[in-house]
């Protein structure tokens, strides 16, 4: 994507996952000063929702389509989207505060208690010269 778009800023969506404490993810981060990452807040349950629709989206309305444009993109999403929208319903938590935060609090509690270990880096293997 870096060498794709050389003059634009790009901005990245991840999710709270360790990669923004891997040295190396750093590292490249410092190398390329016009990515920018952006993280969704741990224990985000209301960002699942919109994986839902993406889920939804990818399986529904981009599996097995190729478009050739970015015109071409945009109005498949339309058109997807107006059919959706007639048959779409609210999602439904199942889990009410109470219970997302007595989820919150054991995942802390059992996250203190039991600390990853730091994992290993496995040794590069030399080429062989033939």
């Amino acid at each position: 994507m870096v060498r794709a778009y050389p003059d634009r800023e790009l901005h990245v969506v991840a999710d709270n996952l360790n990669i923004h404490k891997n040295g190396a993810a750093r590292r490249w981060l410092g190398r390329h000063p016009r990515v920018q990452f952006h993280y969704t807040p741990t224990h985000a349950s209301w960002v699942n929702l919109i994986e839902c629709f993406f889920s939804i989206l990818t399986k529904q309305g981009l599996a097995h389509s190729v478009q050739r444009s970015k015109q071409d993109l945009k109005d498949l999403l339309v058109r997807f989207l107006a059919s959706y929208n007639t048959t779409c319903s609210p999602f439904t938590w199942t889990k009410g505060p109470e219970q997302l935060q007595r989820i919150i609090e054991t995942t802390k509690d059992y996250q203190a208690a039991h600390p990853r270990k730091p994992r290993r880096r496995r040794a590069k293997r030399k080429k062989a010269i033939l």
